[in-house]
């Protein structure tokens, strides 16, 4: 049933996308610091999404990087204070009287 869902807004997404690059054909023209390109409306607005999807992707591997380090030093420690509580545990207890 979920594959079934994801098909269907997939589906409409690119029904969606297919009817705005039909009614944007207009070229436009982008101004940039070496020159200019004229290239259709529809080519812009999907290279811009791209631009930004790239762009957070590179975002989140570098926050899942952080956290992935995180999560090896702090099992490091765990083991390191897992090894001395059993270490204490195998030591006799002393009395005092």
């Amino acid at each position: 049933m979920r594959k079934i869902i994801l098909l269907l807004i997939f589906g409409l997404i690119f029904l969606v996308s297919a009817a705005f690059a039909a009614y944007n054909m207009s070229d436009v023209t982008v101004n940039y610091y070496f020159g200019e390109l004229t290239i259709p409306l529809s080519v812009l607005v999907a290279m811009s999404m791209l631009a930004g999807v790239i762009i957070g992707a590179v975002i989140l591997l570098f926050s899942t990087m952080k956290l992935r380090y995180e999560n090896r030093r702090l099992q490091s420690k765990l083991s390191v204070s897992e090894q001395e509580i059993n270490s204490l545990r195998i030591l006799p207890i002393k009395d005092a009287h």
